[in-house]
């Protein structure tokens, strides 16, 4: 009986397990999709103390030891897990064996793996998705907005490569950041989405937060009128879409120069979306809301009776 070798994907738990208290929920943060929104949900509706960017402020970051921080109505842990060296500070203070947040958040999923989480200890993965084209016109008027793109810049040179991340979802989940992506990179990102990720999408907001709550065992108070405040605060973030562009801004039209450049640039990413598409679908089964499994029951039958 020969033992698989432990690899760095063993530090976080199947999709298909059941929560329990030894794992701790991980977002895993595609920019432009959801992500203040999701933070949000956590720290301020439910009141789940965080690992992200924002414990390190007011002065955490010169810290020695973990501790939890209060900071703008919620409660962060004292370090930075949005950086690899965020990450790396925060594993020597030892922050894998405390097990102080309720929720991490990075967009380095395998540094995370490796520095954060244990197989006794594992993460507990989700993402949300918007469609990549959208997700990199977002961008494009993001950093405009920032100035981290010159305002002269047109979305056709965006992009031929001027400021645009390519397959950004591949090669974060892969840690391919740099060099030619090759179909073998989709495969390895579609097997991990696969086996390690609850899926959720903008588009579909409110079933994924429900799914989102049920995967990651996340439940509401028990006292009725508590409860009541936290899924009208849950529902208020959902509506709200915070740090949306306040400028209303056209989608490039298919068949335009902008339009074939950016989904070029980003075909892998449609690739691995199109696929998150049908996992949700099958997710569904286990962490759908009770209406979307009636759909799905229906529409299961409907398929099984035309085949």
């Amino acid at each position: 009986n020969v033992t698989r070798k432990e690899t760095i994907l063993d530090h976080f738990a199947d999709a298909i397990m059941d929560p329990t208290e030894s794992m701790t929920p991980f977002f895993f943060h595609v920019p432009r999709a959801a992500g203040q929104t999701i933070k949000d949900i956590a720290g301020l509706c439910l009141g789940k103390v965080q690992a992200s960017d924002v414990g390190i402020r007011q002065g955490h970051s010169s810290d020695t030891q973990l501790q939890t921080v209060s900071i703008d109505d919620a409660r962060y842990v004292n370090v930075d897990t949005t950086t690899k060296d965020g990450i790396e500070r925060a594993a020597m203070m030892g922050f894998s064996q405390t097990r102080m947040a309720d929720m991490v958040t990075s967009s380095y999923f395998l540094n995370s793996a490796k520095l954060l989480f244990t197989t006794q200890q594992p993460g507990r993965a989700f993402i949300w998705m918007r469609h990549p084209v959208e997700r990199a016109v977002s961008m494009f008027h993001y950093k405009k907005l920032n100035g981290q793109l010159d305002e002269k810049v047109s979305l056709e040179e965006y992009g031929q490569g001027n400021g645009i991340e390519n397959n950004w979802m591949v090669r974060f989940l892969t840690n391919a950041m740099e060099g030619e992506l090759k179909k073998s990179h989709l495969d390895q990102a579609k097997k991990i989405l696969s086996k390690k990720f609850l899926v959720g999408f903008l588009d579909d907001a409110e079933e994924s937060a429900k799914r989102m709550l049920k995967y990651n065992g996340w439940q509401y108070n028990v006292d009725e009128t508590k409860a009541l405040m936290e899924q009208d605060c849950v529902t208020r973030k959902l509506q709200d879409k915070t740090n949306m562009n306040p400028n209303e801004y056209e989608l490039p039209a298919k068949g335009s120069q902008a339009h074939a450049l950016i989904a070029w640039q980003t075909q892998f990413d449609v690739k691995l979306f199109e696929f998150a598409r049908q996992l949700f679908d099958l997710q569904t089964k286990q962490w759908g809301s009770k209406e979307r499994k009636k759909e799905w029951k229906k529409l299961n039958k409907k398929k099984a009776a035309s085949s």
